[in-house]
């Protein structure tokens, strides 16, 4: 619904942002448009491509049916967050808040629902922050609005949803909100695509207790398809005006509004308004989003809407249209995107992205920004707070689930960074009782600030890393996590571990439920695995049947991967557990689509394991099915031949490649290690070519993350040196080329050993990342505090 860009100013926090570099500038220059003519091309503009695919970005979700997206800035904090919906799976809506450096994702709807593109904002309770609004597909009669819970945010906790439509006809192909009848207080209108009818819906009074809304007719049509919605005061009259499926509706009295057309053809539309040519009455822009058809601005002139072709060909479902000034020139600019796939096939390969910049006076020069990528309901406005505009794109199917940001470099930001060098170390546990294999963060309370959770208890976040953080226990039999998630989907974290304590054999697993508030039911309805303690896990779901599961990798040798089924009602039925496959290297597993074939592999260490494979023929799958196994689904591929064993490992796209690359931290205890990352060739099954960062004691404690907020990926390690702990180091290695060919280290802290340690999360809200790490010879458990960015 935006139609004029939302811009952000800048805040305090600013000035510690360095636009990212992940992928690199992206340059293009401008090339004139079809049949339009600018004396002055507009100023070069300078792009930055940041992409989940690489980790840079959480991934939204499991679904592949990516159906919408809104910005607006959900925590009233100035900066822009964004919201993405998908349908099929859960969550079906999730917000990324925008931190200092980059985004956390939070659930806000962790159920499946039918959601249908469009959507909008506003405060329908009054209570001064922003609710969401979407509706409901073909397969349901529902639109729905979420309440926003400022300020009382968690990552895992759902807002509450409330019924504005329950009855009727289904699909609801875009919502708006504006005050269009005058009376000073807005409204929501709405299309019902299978009623062929647009609502117009007052608010409640008491929106809180009040389902469904009473909503009222405004226009109907015989036949056809009509889509889009914009909010503008067309006419310049003071009253917001109604523009959509190639038609203006204008406000009468009452609920009467008269129709009139701008163009009969581009009924199933996507629209945007602004003065793109400046003088008179707004422009409109239709094109065609869910078909083929012309990209044409209208202006009002001589009592007649009058078209003008931007491109001179077709758009093939151009599901993005928006207009802002991208190069800050002062006019407006008109852009443009096609989808790539919007049928189970690659449909459209050479999809295309284009701004078309404007001078004022109704001329545009074209660019094509990029080409091959999958733009549906793909918004822009300000991202990053540097006060220029930048994209959010995000596929409808092609590669789902996936989100692309493109930040615009047009606006020079401050080239300062968080410094690496300023730590305060909290012990918040100096006598944990058993020794632990695991380590993690998560709100486990629900009340907004990062817990931590590690073997059999977890710790409630103080606030400030210096507080007093006390210990509960999780719930016996669970004596050792392994894995932190929603399992049941109901908005808090669960935790998945075993009965064993520290290193004890033990391989009979169990799960605490949360009730939302850190206090935990433990049940015992999983299926033992086979081996001694566990070296790693990685939760994913792994086949097309969205149905979560667990790889799990013990120390023990010869015991393979093997895996645990969540079934869909974790609380009842029982979790299933086989093997997986017969190759492991017993140590750390990471989960990721390695190889861009739309599955989710294992990175082993220096291997992985691939699945589904192009080796992975229907012989094999026959053998598979017979004997109930999976063993020639998974194929076990080389990363690289070396010597030593990976112990750590995590993958990045570290070069800015678009491939995923590995980074693997070697097994030695107490004796100099190899880290190394390794670099993906464009065929995964190659061999990876191997890059040295450094030796290092023990790197057995290793995390992965952009640490200083300049767009590459820098490393943490931590030592595990049991001989002279008091000389264990706490190090992070600065990438300083962007691609992963100079490093330099930071020392965080000295005397600290180290195991399956060094994570990186914000654990004080500050907007910087802190470090929290356990050891093996020791049992405390610490927080190493980043003093990047002090907040009073």
């Amino acid at each position: 619904m935006c139609l004029k860009a939302i811009k952000s100013p800048p805040g305090a926090l600013r000035r510690f942002f360095k636009l990212l570099a992940l992928v690199g500038a992206i340059f293009f220059a401008a090339v004139a448009g079809a049949g339009t003519k600018l004396t002055k091309a507009p100023e070069t503009s300078q792009w930055t491509h940041l992409s989940s695919k690489t980790g840079i970005i959480p991934p939204s979700g499991p679904s592949r049916s990516q159906t919408a997206s809104l910005i607006l800035d959900i925590d009233k904090n100035g900066l822009n967050d964004f919201v993405i919906a998908a349908g099929e799976v859960g969550p079906s809506v999730v917000w990324y808040r925008r931190e200092t450096l980059g985004w956390t994702k939070y659930v806000i709807d962790s159920s499946a629902l039918p959601i249908e593109a469009g959507g909008t904002w506003l405060d329908i309770d009054g209570d001064g922050d922003l609710d969401i609004v979407f509706g409901a597909d073909g397969g349901d009669n529902k639109v729905w609005w979420w309440e926003n819970p400022y300020p009382y945010y968690a990552p895992h906790q759902p807002w509450t949803r409330r019924e504005i439509k329950n009855s009727g006809h289904a699909n609801h192909h875009d919502q708006i909100t504006g005050d269009f009848d005058g009376d000073g207080k807005p409204e929501l209108v709405f299309w019902n695509q299978q009623a062929r009818k647009l609502f117009l819906a007052e608010i409640p009074d008491d929106p809180r207790t009040t389902q469904p809304w009473q909503y009222t007719e405004i226009f109907s049509w015989p036949s056809g398809n009509y889509e889009g919605l914009v909010s503008f005061d067309l006419d310049q009259d003071g009253i917001v005006d109604i523009v959509g499926g190639g038609l203006w509706l204008k406000h009468l009295g009452g609920t009467q509004f008269a129709t009139q057309m701008i163009d009969a053809t581009q009924t199933f539309s996507r629209t945007a308004v602004g003065q793109v040519k400046e003088g008179g009455w707004p422009e409109v822009v239709f094109v065609t989003g869910d078909g083929i058809g012309r990209l044409k601005w209208y202006e009002w002139t001589d009592g007649q809407w009058v078209g003008h072709d931007l491109l001179g060909e077709d758009v093939i479902h151009g599901h993005s249209l928006q207009v802002a000034d991208f190069n800050g020139d002062g006019h407006l600019d008109v852009f443009c995107a096609e989808m790539r796939q919007w049928s189970e096939a690659d449909d459209h390969p050479s999809a295309r992205m284009w701004i078309f910049f404007g001078d004022g006076a109704g001329h545009f020069t074209k660019s094509v920004m990029a080409s091959g990528m999958d733009n549906h309901e793909t918004k822009v406005a300000d991202l990053d707070g540097d006060g220029d505009i930048d994209i959010l794109s995000k596929p409808f199917r092609w590669d789902s689930p996936r989100i692309d940001v493109w930040l615009n470099k047009s606006v020079q930001a401050s080239s300062a960074k968080p410094t690496l060098d300023k730590w305060r170390r909290h012990v918040i546990d100096a006598d944990r009782p058993w020794r632990a294999v695991f380590v993690d963060s998560a709100d486990v309370d629900g009340d907004g600030k990062r817990d931590l959770i590690t073997g059999g208890w977890w710790y409630r976040n103080p606030g400030k890393p210096a507080g007093v953080w006390s210990r509960q226990l999780i719930g016996w039999p669970l004596n050792n996590m392994a894995a932190v998630y929603d399992f049941d989907r109901d908005g808090d974290i669960d935790v998945l571990g075993t009965k064993g304590k520290g290193s004890e054999a033990n391989s009979k697993f169990v799960w605490a439920r949360n009730d939302g508030r850190g206090t935990f039911t433990v049940l015992e309805n999983i299926d033992a695995g086979q081996g001694d303690f566990l070296q790693g896990t990685a939760v994913a779901t792994y086949s097309n049947q969205a149905m979560l599961e667990v790889a799990v990798s013990w120390h023990e040798a010869g015991r393979g991967i093997q895996m645990l089924t969540v079934p869909s009602d974790p609380g009842k039925m029982q979790w299933r557990w086989r093997t997986l496959s017969r190759t492991s290297q017993d140590e750390q597993i990471t989960a990721a689509d390695i190889d861009r074939d739309g599955t989710i592999d294992l990175l082993l260490g220096t291997n992985w394991l691939c699945n589904e494979c192009p080796q992975y023929r229907k012989r094999f799958r026959m053998i598979d099915q017979f004997l109930g196994t999976n063993w020639f689904r998974w194929q076990p591929q080389r990363v690289a031949e070396q010597e030593g064993n990976p112990d750590r490992n995590r993958l990045v796209d570290m070069n800015g490649d678009g491939r995923l690359d590995a980074v693997v931290g070697f097994e030695a205890i107490s004796v100099p290690g190899k880290l190394a990352w390794y670099e993906q060739p464009p065929n995964a099954t190659d061999v990876w070519k191997e890059h040295h960062i450094a030796e290092v004691i023990g790197p057995m404690s290793l995390d992965v993350i952009d640490m200083d907020g300049d767009g590459d990926f820098d490393v943490i390690v931590g030592e595990h040196n049991l001989k002279a702990s008091e000389t264990a180091r706490l190090l992070v290695f600065e990438n300083l080329d962007g691609k992963g060919h100079s490093w330099t280290p930071h020392l965080v802290h000295t005397g600290d050993e180290h195991h399956d340690g060094a994570l990186s999360t914000d654990i004080d809200g500050d907007g910087d990342l802190d470090i929290i790490s356990i050891g093996w010879g020791h049992s405390q458990v610490v927080v190493y505090e980043n003093l990047a960015i002090q907040v009073p």
